[in-house]
C-alpha cells in the first residue's frame, strides 16, 4: 500500500513540476474557444491548420491575429 501512495505522490509531483495541468487546461482552452471564435468571425475556414509557435495564446495575440485577419478580408474591398 505504501509503494502504491509513493507513486502516487511521484506522479502528482511530476505533473506539478512539468505544469501537465496548465498545458491540458491551455489545450482545452484553445479546442473550446480560439478556433471556434475565429471561425464564427469568418477569419478561419474548416480546413485551415492553425500553426502554433510554441508559447501560449495570450490575448494580445489572438487580438492582432483576428485584426490581421480582418484587415485582409476587407482589404478585398
Amino acid at each position: 500500500m505504501e509503494a502504491r501512495s509513493s507513486r502516487e505522490l511521484q506522479a502528482r509531483n511530476y505533473l506539478e513540476k512539468h505544469r501537465i495541468m496548465d498545458l491540458l487546461t491551455y489545450l482545452t482552452s484553445a479546442l473550446l474557444f480560439f478556433r471556434p471564435a475565429l471561425k464564427t468571425l469568418g477569419l478561419c475556414t474548416a480546413e485551415e491548420v492553425l500553426k502554433d509557435d510554441g508559447h501560449g495564446v495570450t490575448f494580445e495575440k489572438f487580438r492582432n491575429e483576428v485584426n490581421k485577419r480582418t484587415q485582409e478580408i476587407w482589404s478585398a474591398f
